[in-house]
């Protein structure tokens, strides 16, 4: 616990991989060639990836090998509803997951008084300015996730209107904000969001696809660029 939050605090920039799929040999690849925190699934369809993601039961296995063998922190999306996550809270808690990551609407209200695990909140293009700033100043998170990309721009190339979405919203957290690639970015992106003001880039299925080979150079590119900083 408090291992990616104490990550973002100390580092210019830090560097998440949302894995495309629950896979012990992917989380190793990302973990060897840069990745400073690892995001897997369950409980839920992940729009970026078009992947439905079965259950914490199903994955339970898996998830145990890359926790145990893992020397960066693993967080976890563990369901897209309030009560399929409230249902595994202890759980994920006895697995050792540094982090839970939610969309605020579907973040149970007892994860708020829950100090076990860091709450990484995630906010949509629905939510306000007004919400973002309340949801980010009044202890409800750690972490805030930017995932305000509509899903039709998914996959499209990161425009200058995106960073100055990203620069406002950082301006009005207090806690660390962490930009999804929803949007497709590249490693040169890497100086131009990080005077945004975010803390870190988590890198996902618009930017991998599915190919391991991808994976590993997006990582070791975004890592080059990260450590120029």
């Amino acid at each position: 616990m408090n291992r990616l939050l104490n990550k973002m605090q100390e580092n210019k920039m830090t560097l998440i991989a949302s894995l495309p799929r629950n896979d012990y040999n992917l989380a190793k690849l990302a973990w060897e060639n840069g990745a400073d925190a690892i995001k897997v699934h369950a409980n839920v369809f992940h729009n970026a990836s078009q992947n439905n993601f079965g259950t914490l039961a199903d994955f339970k296995e898996e998830f145990l090998k890359i926790l145990k063998d893992s020397p960066v922190p693993v967080g976890l999306v563990p369901g897209g509803s309030t009560e399929s996550s409230e249902e595994v809270m202890d759980e994920i808690v006895e697995m050792g997951f540094d982090f839970i990551s939610l969309y605020a609407h579907h973040t149970p209200s007892s994860f708020y008084y829950d100090s076990r695990i860091n709450n990484f909140l995630s906010v949509n293009s629905s939510y306000s300015y007004k919400e973002i700033s309340d949801l980010t100043n009044n202890g409800y998170a750690d972490m805030l996730e930017l995932s305000i990309i509509d899903k039709e721009e998914y996959g499209s190339r990161l425009n200058a209107r995106d960073l100055s979405k990203y620069q406002t919203i950082s301006g009005l957290s207090d806690i660390p904000c962490v930009v999804p690639s929803q949007k497709l970015i590249n490693s040169k992106d890497v100086p131009l969001l990080y005077h945004t003001g975010v803390k870190a880039i988590m890198l996902g299925a618009v930017v991998f696809g599915k190919d391991a080979s991808k994976l590993i150079s997006e990582i070791k590119a975004f890592r080059k660029e990260i450590d120029q900083l």
